[in-house]
């Protein structure tokens, strides 16, 4: 977390008697089964002292970071969202472009272009797209950084690596929404295409 953790002062038992104590213990075994003995010691040193709240070291640091990581989940599943959104929309406007040139498309194969040379001309207008998308995207985040800082653990806003990773998702993405309407432009019949309008 980007905030400073609170200072925490220890007390002596008998000088504390406005708060609630805590004991913290490390065992080998697991709480509940040294619960009886910690009570009958706890009853030793003062009979009207109430035991409760008996968790362990990970429940509790599960507690203390519930909304931390239910913020994360949220933005989590956002990003997913974003992420099939963006490759929907990619594949949206490629097939629109294609049908649009199918036409163009009848001609390049009815003069001798390859399955390839066709598949390439449709990747290169996606990764044209994705490029665009990825920068402009790079450029926002780099601007929102510190809107994240709050919220992000043991990841800097502007970490490379992040970055990295979530472009490579991103152009993974647009390649494989890209490769349904490459690989529709590249079986178009020349002939049917030419007689289209």
């Amino acid at each position: 977390m980007s905030a400073d953790p609170d200072p925490i002062y220890y007390f002596p038992y008998k000088q504390m008697t406005w708060g609630i104590g805590t004991v913290v213990l490390r065992t080998d075994v697991t709480p509940l089964q040294v619960e009886s003995a910690v009570r009958a010691a706890l009853a030793d040193l003062d009979p009207l002292v109430p035991m409760y709240g008996i968790r362990t070291g990970d429940e509790r640091a599960a507690v203390a970071i519930a909304i931390p990581r239910f913020l994360m989940t949220l933005m989590a599943s956002f990003a997913s969202i974003a992420l099939v959104l963006t490759a929907v929309g990619l594949y949206g406007v490629l097939s629109y472009t294609v049908s649009r040139r199918r036409r163009e498309i009848g001609v390049r194969i009815a003069l001798g272009a390859g399955r390839r040379a066709v598949v390439g001309l449709v990747m290169r207008e996606a990764m044209v797209l994705v490029v665009a998308g990825i920068a402009l995207g790079a450029l926002l985040a780099s601007l929102t950084a510190r809107l994240l800082e709050r919220v992000l653990f043991g990841v800097r806003p502007g970490d490379p690596r992040v970055l990295v990773a979530g472009c490579v998702v991103l152009v993974i993405a647009g390649v494989v929404a890209a490769y349904l309407p490459a690989s529709r432009a590249a079986s178009v019949d020349p002939m049917q295409a030419l007689r289209t309008e």
